[in-house]
C-alpha cells in the first residue's frame, strides 16, 4: 500500500517541466510576434482607384508593391519612385500602363500610357487633333488596354458648286466621297472636274457644273436679196424699183446646252421653210442721157461745151436750185458715164455728180469753175459732192478740196 501511494504522488511532477517549457516558448513567440508586428510601417497603396491598406517591413516602395502582389512594369507609373525608402503612413500611387494603338492619318504607332482619358494620352504624345479632324473615339473616353485610336486628318480645298464658291474641310478620300458628304447629286449630263474617282489632295479645286440640254424651235427671217436688171429705156444713173422685196420665214430647231442656267452652246439641228422670200428687183438705166454731147462731131455738142467754157466763172447766174457742196477735181480724159469724150474735147467743162441729187445732163454753175455739164458719175460721188474736170493734173492739185455753191440752171 505504501509503495503504490508514493508512485501516484510522483506522477504529476513528470509533466510539469515540459509544460513550463512549452509555455515559455509560447510567451516568447508571442512577444516576438507583437514586437515584429509593432515595428511594421503602415502604408496605403492606391491601385487604379482601389485603396489598399498594408503593414510592411519592406525597405523600398518597389519591395512594398511586390509584397502586395503588384508587379511593376517598365511603363507603369509609381509615385514616389520604386527606390524611395518606406516611411510610416506613406501613400503610394500606382498606375499600370496600357498599350494603345494610335493611327494618325494612316500611320500606326503602339504607345504605352498611364493617362486616364484619350485627350490626356494624345497631349502626352504631342498629338493635337485639328478642329475639322475626325476621331473614332471621344476625347473624354477612358483609355483601355489594346484600345485603337484613329485620327483622320481633314484637308482644305475649294468647291465650286454651280455658281457658288466655298472653302471646305473634309476627311474623305475621293471627289465622289466629298460630293456624297455634301449631299451633292449629279446626273449623266452634269460635269464634275476632276473626275469623281480622283483622290483628294490639299488645296484642290473641285468644280460641279449642272448641265441641261433642251430642244428649241424658232421662226427666223430669211432676208431678201436685191437684184439689178439693165433697162435700155432708162437713162444711165436712173433706177426704178420693179418689185418690192419681202423677207421669207423658216422654222429652225436647235439643241441648246446650258451650264448652271447659262447658255454655252447652240447647235442647229434642222430647218424647214415657212414662207418663201421675194427678192427686190431694181431696173438700172443703160441709155445715154445726152446723145448730142456723145457725138464729138456734132456742132451743137461743141457749142454747148464752148458755151460752158466761156461762161463767167465768178458771176453766179440768177435762178435755179442752189446747193452747198464739197468739191474735188479729177483729170485723165476718157469717156464719161453719159458718153462725152473728154480727150476729144479739150477745155470742156464737165462735172461728176450723184444722179439722185443732180440729174445727169443738167447744166450747172459751180462757184469758181463756171458753167458745166453734169455728165459723169463716180464711186465716191454720193450726196452733196461734186467732182470738176480739168485737162491737167496740176489744175486738180490747185483746186484741191473746197466747199462751193452749185446752181442747177
Amino acid at each position: 500500500m505504501t509503495m503504490e501511494n508514493s508512485s501516484n504522488v510522483d506522477q504529476p511532477s513528470k509533466w510539469k517541466l515540459p509544460i513550463l517549457i512549452a509555455g515559455f516558448v509560447i510567451v516568447v513567440a508571442l512577444v516576438f510576434y507583437f514586437v515584429f508586428e509593432g515595428t511594421k510601417n503602415d502604408i496605403t497603396i492606391m491601385n487604379a482607384g482601389e485603396k489598399i491598406e498594408a503593414k510592411t517591413h519592406a525597405a523600398t516602395v518597389g519591395e512594398a508593391l511586390n509584397e502586395s502582389g503588384i508587379e511593376v512594369g517598365a511603363h507603369d507609373q509609381v509615385s514616389p519612385a520604386k527606390n524611395t525608402p518606406i516611411k510610416d503612413n506613406m501613400k503610394i500611387d500606382y498606375v499600370k500602363a496600357k498599350q494603345v494603338n494610335v493611327t494618325d492619318n494612316g500611320q500606326t504607332e503602339k504607345v504605352w500610357s498611364t493617362k486616364s482619358t484619350v485627350k490626356e494620352l494624345l497631349k502626352d504624345e504631342n498629338i493635337t487633333p485639328g478642329p475639322h479632324d475626325v476621331l473614332n473615339v471621344s476625347l473624354d473616353d477612358k483609355v483601355k488596354n489594346d484600345m485603337d485610336i484613329d485620327i483622320d486628318r481633314a484637308i482644305e480645298l475649294t468647291l465650286k458648286n454651280g455658281d457658288k464658291n466655298e472653302t471646305v474641310w473634309t476627311t474623305k478620300n475621293t471627289v465622289g466621297d466629298l460630293l456624297a458628304e455634301k449631299n451633292i447629286t449629279t446626273d449623266g449630263d452634269d460635269r464634275v472636274s476632276p473626275a469623281k474617282e480622283t483622290k483628294l489632295t490639299s488645296n484642290m479645286n473641285i468644280e460641279v457644273a449642272y448641265v441641261d440640254k433642251k430642244s428649241e424651235e424658232k421662226v427666223e427671217q430669211v432676208a431678201f436679196d436685191t437684184v439689178y436688171k439693165d433697162d435700155a429705156n432708162l437713162e444711165k444713173g436712173q433706177e426704178k424699183i420693179v418689185t418690192e422685196g419681202k423677207n421669207g420665214e423658216k422654222k429652225v430647231k436647235y439643241d441648246v446646252t446650258y451650264e448652271n442656267g447659262k447658255e454655252v452652246k447652240r447647235d442647229r439641228v434642222s430647218e424647214s421653210n415657212v414662207s418663201d422670200k421675194q427678192d427686190k428687183v431694181i431696173a438700172r438705166g443703160t441709155k445715154s442721157a445726152v446723145q448730142t454731147v456723145a457725138a464729138s462731131s456734132s456742132s451743137s455738142s461743141k457749142a454747148s461745151a464752148q458755151s460752158a467754157n466761156h461762161s463767167n466763172d465768178s458771176a453766179a447766174p440768177s435762178g435755179g436750185k442752189t446747193f452747198t457742196m464739197e468739191s474735188t477735181a479729177y483729170s485723165g480724159g476718157g469717156t464719161t458715164a453719159t458718153g462725152i469724150n473728154l480727150s476729144a474735147n479739150p477745155g470742156i467743162k464737165v462735172v461728176a455728180v450723184d444722179p439722185s441729187v443732180i440729174p445727169l445732163g443738167s447744166k450747172v454753175w459751180v462757184e469758181g469753175y463756171g458753167v458745166a455739164i453734169a455728165g459723169d458719175t463716180g464711186g465716191a460721188i454720193k450726196g452733196n459732192i461734186i467732182d470738176v474736170y480739168f485737162d491737167d493734173a496740176g489744175s486738180c492739185y490747185s483746186w484741191g478740196r473746197r466747199t462751193v455753191t452749185v446752181k442747177v440752171l
